[in-house]
């Protein structure tokens, strides 16, 4: 069986970089609408519109943003939603927000109210009520500050800004640095050139640049952002338009050009002939404009050796089983054995189906291997659904690796085994691709014998081969399920992987 056809690639990774491009919409006009490309196809379409409002008097300001996109996955066409909305006084002062997105047959709903300096974000949808409690202070913006804060008051050459956005989907707040430059004659949508101010828009979360985060925009006179461009993805791109050219096919004239698998993949000039037997790699990495270190974690599995240039590293992965490495707590923390909104392992059909699975066994890495196997044999490939709660994927039984992963994972907490998901890349060696290389990947870890181990329910490998490269681990808990999957971003077309030395 070759990896192509089974690969579950993270659909998710598109409506998460697409929820960045929403600071192009508008601040000053009423009602306007975006035109989404990646990799130069169309893909989707972001319309913005703001309603006024009164509360007790009070006027103010309901801003709406809703996108729609629409790419390939494979052979099956994928239509996802998300609606972003907040009450702003009509200085722009965020006082409500309510995040909707639509990945799955459940709505995932985000939304809260700011009290006393805090916002506190509720999440539902998924048959589990979380919550969190952030600090929002009154110059914390939405998605679009940028333009809004541009439309007030437009920028000059040389000049900078800072600014609070926060950014729906990874429910976070970033810092951001508005910096003006020269205005160059700007090659939009519909084939005009413009002369527009491109202004950068640098991104720090955490104290930390994010290069992921971070956009080039086009500014006109006014303010308005006609053209933003993203490293994301080969390139996300969006455009103001009018509604008929937001909403039409794109340039090939067809509604779908754009396939996440296969544009997704990352290329190497080696080509790993073995990959499920493959035991231990040591690969040479690249990173654009980053750190390796800043990006790949080191565990029992991989451990990462820096080259000391802030830019490469030597990264050896191994397979580990329960065994192997040294043992760590006799605990864990727990958050990885309740349920949550994504791992629903209290719901009903989650726990009959892991009681069915590990039938009298008793070892908890018994149960773990009964489980992944089980899961591997029932589930059906599905790339239509691209993030689905562990309760959904129970009753339906179809999915990519995001289902596969976030199921065996709740059967395993239903049994009393710590777990989590591990987000990275595996290598595709599908025959039929021309160009063989690592495409994103999810699976799944359990604590087992004080260590966590490695399983892919995908492959039904319960010793997970070398080709298995993490880029983050979660227990996926919290109002911000999506922020795991930010690492995708960070590598995807900046990453070089070679391997150097394969057993």
């Amino acid at each position: 069986m070759d990896r192509f056809r089974l690969l579950r690639l993270l659909g998710v990774v598109v409506p998460l970089a697409v929820a960045l491009l929403t600071g192009s919409t508008a601040a000053r006009a009423q009602d306007s609408w975006d035109a989404v490309f990646l990799a130069g196809n169309k893909v989707g379409h972001i319309h913005t519109f703001i309603v006024k409002v009164s509360e007790k008097g009070r006027p103010l300001n309901n801003v709406r943003v809703d996108t729609v996109l629409k790419f390939r996955r494979g052979d099956d066409v994928v239509v996802q939603k998300m609606t972003y909305g907040t009450i702003e006084t009509l200085e722009g002062e965020v006082l409500r927000l309510d995040t909707r997105t639509l990945t799955s047959d459940n709505e995932i709903r985000v939304y809260g109210d700011v009290v006393k300096g805090q916002m506190k974000l509720i999440m539902e949808g998924t048959q589990q009520h979380q919550e969190q409690i952030i600090p929002w202070g009154s110059d914390v913006r939405g998605p679009y500050a940028a333009e809004q804060s541009m439309a007030r008051k437009p920028m000059t050459k040389g000049e900078s800004r800072k600014l609070k956005m926060y950014i729906p989907d990874l429910n976070r707040i970033v810092d951001v640095e508005l910096k003006a430059g020269e205005t160059v004659d700007t090659l939009l949508g519909d084939g005009a050139k413009r002369p527009l101010l491109k202004v950068d828009q640098l991104a720090t979360l955490d104290g930390k640049p994010r290069p992921e985060l971070s956009s080039v925009l086009w500014v006109d006179a006014t303010g308005q952002v006609l053209k933003q461009d993203v490293d994301l993805l080969g390139g996300m791109t969006t455009y103001r338009t009018t509604e008929a050219g937001a909403k039409a096919d794109g340039p090939l004239k067809r509604s779908v050009n754009y396939d996440q698998i296969r544009n997704t993949i990352i290329k190497v000039a080696r080509v790993i002939t073995n990959p499920y037997q493959t035991k231990y790699v040591k690969y040479q990495l690249t990173l654009k404009d980053g750190d390796p270190a800043d990006v790949f974690p080191n565990d029992a599995r991989q451990t990462l050796q820096p080259a000391g240039d802030g830019k490469s590293a030597a990264l050896i992965v191994q397979t580990a089983g329960p065994n192997d490495g040294a043992a760590g707590s006799p605990t864990v923390d727990p958050e990885f054995l309740r349920p949550n909104g994504i791992i629903t392992s209290d719901h009903d059909r989650v726990k009959r189906l892991a009681q069915r699975a590990v039938g009298s066994a008793v070892d908890p890495w018994d149960k773990a291997v009964k489980i992944n196997h089980w899961v591997f044999d029932n589930m059906r490939s599905n790339f239509e659904t691209t993030f689905a709660p562990a309760s959904e994927a129970a009753l339906n039984l179809t999915g990519d690796c995001t289902e596969h992963s976030v199921l065996a994972a709740a059967m395993s907490r239903s049994q009393g085994i710590p777990s989590r998901v591990a987000v990275g890349l595996i290598f595709v060696d599908d025959p039929k691709f021309p160009s063989k290389g690592f495409g994103f990947h999810m699976w799944h870890e359990v604590y087992v014998n004080q260590r966590w181990v490695a399983l892919d329910s995908s492959f039904d490998q319960s010793s997970v081969d070398a080709t298995h490269i993490k880029l983050s681990e979660s227990s996926l808990e919290g109002v911000s399920p999506f922020v795991s999957f930010l690492p995708i971003l960070r590598v995807q077309g900046k990453l070089t992987i070679d391997p150097v030395e394969l057993r």
